[in-house]
């Protein structure tokens, strides 16, 4: 397998993991099957940039960490709620806001 896919797939699965998501709530916020984000995790299949960009901002990570060869568990920022467990609702809505505030520091840097 290729070197780079297996990092990237390290750095996917860390980052689902650090916020806390099963693959299944990928698999339904995403749209994807488990199997494809396993390949993705395992570095055993390419992903899109479009693919990558969605699965970036549904971690609330940028894009750029995912590009570069830097391992790190540090988000660019994170949205703290407390709940017992998150409807799919619940979670896309984080999401959006994780969109947003990833734009928002975009925009502030140029």
């Amino acid at each position: 397998m290729d070197a780079i896919l297996i990092k990237l797939g390290e750095k996917l699965q860390q980052a689902r993991k650090t916020v806390g998501l099963t693959q299944a709530q990928v698999e339904s916020i995403i749209g994807i099957n488990k199997a494809q984000l396993s390949y993705y995790e395992t570095g055993k299949r390419e992903v899109s940039i479009t693919m990558l960009e969605k699965l970036a901002s549904l971690y609330g990570f940028t894009l750029e960490y995912f590009m570069n060869n830097k391992m790190s568990t540090t988000q660019d920022f994170q949205i703290a709620f407390r709940a017992e467990e998150l409807a799919i609702e619940d979670i896309e809505t984080v999401n959006w806001a994780k969109t947003f505030l990833n734009n928002l520091c975009e925009m502030k840097s140029l």
